[in-house]
């Protein structure tokens, strides 16, 4: 069977995926995709109650038409864990177990395929920072499900390698937070794939954590103040 290729637009460039499978599995892997890409960003920005929404879908939903039934179980298992959890470090966790059940389906049964894209080029102010971090997460994340070690070496790669040069508000509480995403990238480089559920874990929670202290998981849709747009 030719395998059909969905291109999804991401932050920085295309990611190609083909997901194998009959045309109903194509659909349902995409609505899967969807769901937990929004888990991941949602907790990544420290917002709990946006993970949850669609967390509960997947644990409620989540189902596979070619197969694959233990691994649909384990990934509603986990994502319910996302819905339950009382901190966004638990729903971190679980979120890493998710990808995980991700990881072992597509291992068995195939698919999806991922390609790194142009990448995102580094910038001067935290705008431009903040979003070649979320480019590398995805990356990451891609990296996670799809068992690519080129996605998630390239992913990790750009965190450990991108010094923390911007001011970020916050003082140092942040400043210490951007050294630790970066000290825990350059460990996630190192990291073996059943290792890596826990790393992603890590760095999301570190992510969450600045987040909170400057105020984007209350508002994730605010602009980043422009004070802290200078070096």
């Amino acid at each position: 069977m030719k395998v059909p290729t969905v291109i999804l637009s991401t932050v920085g460039g295309l990611v190609l995926i083909g997901c194998a499978g009959t045309p109903p599995a194509e659909e349902r892997m995409f609505d899967h995709f969807s769901r937990a890409g929004h888990v991941q960003t949602a907790l990544i920005l420290g917002d709990l109650s946006g993970a949850r929404r669609p967390a509960r879908w997947l644990a409620e939903s989540a189902d596979f038409p070619d197969g694959g039934d233990a691994w649909v179980d384990q990934l509603r298992r986990s994502a319910r864990a996302v819905v339950e959890a009382s901190s966004v470090d638990q729903a971190a966790d679980a979120a890493g177990e998710m990808a995980a059940s991700c990881a072992g389906c597509h291992g068995e049964l195939g698919g999806p395929r991922f390609g790194t894209g142009p990448g995102v080029e580094e910038g001067g102010t935290v705008a431009s920072h903040m979003v070649r971090h979320l480019w590398a997460m995805d990356r990451m994340w891609e990296g996670l499900i799809g068992g690519s070690d080129e996605a998630w070496d390239r992913g990790a790669r750009v965190l450990a390698d991108q010094e923390p040069e911007v001011r970020i508000p916050g003082g140092p509480s942040t400043a210490a937070l951007a050294r630790s995403l970066h000290r825990e990238a350059s460990s996630a480089m190192e990291a073996v794939p059943e290792r890596r559920p826990a790393a992603y874990a890590s760095l999301v929670k570190t992510c969450a954590a600045c987040h909170i202290v400057t105020g984007v998981a209350e508002d994730p849709g605010r602009p980043v103040p422009a004070e802290a747009d200078s070096r």
